[in-house]
């Protein structure tokens, strides 16, 4: 007999000469004779179940590769992860508004990032959280991003509440935040607090007077920003801790007045 796949002089089940197979197939499907090896039927083009190239190529193709398992789970567990980080991270909600409830809201605070971004407090210290929440709060209620608002102000209360400040600067942060929330009175109690140790303290005076007139005491608010007008060259001059964070609120504190 002679080898279907180099015509050498062959006998057995394999080709002393190249090692293919003597033996011909016929496809199940036509009958039709196939070289040694096929994975197609050359008559009817059909697949070949039966032949040792089909069950590699089954093989190979239902077999799972290695390590497949294993990268599917750490797929799966990274989707969870990105889903909880996101979650935790406060996504930013945008819609429009008017009012914040809490009158000219201080720029120039930095730290804060922009709109449409989320804010990853994981690795902050309790300090630098109250920080950028706080001007988050106050930039997303200077744009009229109220969703913005609502969204990040009972975090950063909850923050402010934990580090409780009794630095004027701090209690005027606190003061600002309630006064945004609309909580007046709550705005009115951190600003005393911090007057009752800086009398003069011109962010106090300012939130203390808005609170008030938001709380329909005019006598109290007209006091407060007479105060706050009799002082104000003078502790321009001054320039205690905090004032220069909010240069760009002071003009707008002083119309008011």
């Amino acid at each position: 007999m002679k080898c279907p796949s180099c015509g050498a002089a062959a006998s057995g089940k394999f080709c002393a000469s190249c090692g293919k197979p003597l033996r011909v197939k016929k496809c199940p499907s036509c009958g039709a004779q196939l070289p040694p090896g096929s994975r197609f039927c050359t008559g009817c083009g059909n697949a070949l179940s039966g032949g040792e190239g089909a069950r590699g190529q089954g093989a190979a193709a239902t077999a799972p590769a290695p390590g497949g398992n294993t990268n599917l789970a750490w797929w799966v567990a990274g989707v969870l992860l990105v889903v909880v980080l996101f979650s935790l991270g406060y996504p930013v909600l945008t819609r429009s508004n008017g009012s914040g409830g809490g009158g000219p809201a201080p720029s120039g605070m930095g730290g804060a990032t922009g709109g449409g971004s989320a804010l990853d407090l994981a690795t902050m210290s309790l300090e630098e959280q109250g920080t950028v929440l706080f001007n988050r709060v106050m930039r997303s209620n200077s744009a009229g991003d109220t969703a913005d608002v609502t969204f990040f102000l009972p975090k950063a209360l909850v923050i402010y509440e934990q580090l409780n400040p009794s630095d004027s600067d701090g209690l005027y942060h606190y003061a600002l935040l309630h006064q945004v929330g609309g909580d007046h009175q709550a705005a009115l109690a951190k600003a005393q607090e911090g007057l009752a140790q800086v009398p003069d303290y011109l962010l106090l005076l300012a939130v203390a007077a808005e609170a008030s007139a938001a709380l329909g005491d005019e006598s109290g608010a007209r006091e407060l920003y007479g105060h706050f007008l009799d002082v104000y060259d003078t502790e321009m001059g001054l320039m205690r801790p905090g004032y220069e964070h909010h240069q760009a609120i002071f003009p707008a504190y002083r119309e008011a007045a």
